[in-house]
């Protein structure tokens, strides 16, 4: 990802960092705003790496930030599957059951940490943050036409998306 963002136009106020989300250590009250996209589920202490976000945000700062969805990250099998009158469905089980799972999904053996909506929305709150938005996103009836290989992307949501702002 860090060489396909080098391949834009290089911008003074943009540096990119190679940096471990468990350790990273970030400048107190430096920026606007943050960003992060599918990236979330994969951190096993995210209370940890919220706190430094929150601290790295001036007041009034925004966290926009996208992860798999926990419907997504709950089941052991992640894959749709027919059910007895032959309908596909996604299995959903574990849900409160917190913590790793592994899938094998673009490489063998990927882990991923699965939480509940609620966890995400509570660690937020406790680092301090306000919750601005909240979206479960799946495919638009309209984006089903272009692709129909998503329609049973309706069936679940794939991703949310969660914007929190830190207070002034």
């Amino acid at each position: 990802m860090l060489s396909k963002a080098r391949e834009f136009p290089e911008d003074p106020v943009i540096t990119y960092v190679k940096a471990d989300l468990e350790t990273i250590q970030l400048p107190a009250q430096a920026y606007d705003i943050v960003f992060s996209s599918l990236a979330l589920h994969y951190v096993k202490n995210l209370p940890s790496l919220i706190a430094q976000v929150y601290q790295t945000l001036k007041p009034g700062g925004t966290f926009v930030f996208s992860a798999e969805h926990p419907i997504y990250t709950s089941p052991r099998n992640p894959n749709f599957i027919p059910d007895s009158e032959g309908q596909i469905i996604w299995p959903l089980d574990g849900y409160l059951d917190e913590g790793p799972r592994t899938t094998n999904w673009l490489a063998e053996g990927v882990v991923k940490e699965h939480r509940t909506l609620g966890t995400y929305v509570t660690v937020f709150l406790e680092a301090g943050f306000t919750l601005s938005a909240m979206v479960e996103w799946g495919p638009t009836v309209e984006q089903i036409k272009t692709n129909p290989d998503w329609i049973n992307g309706r069936k679940r949501p794939l991703f949310f998306l969660m914007k929190v702002v830190k207070p002034y």
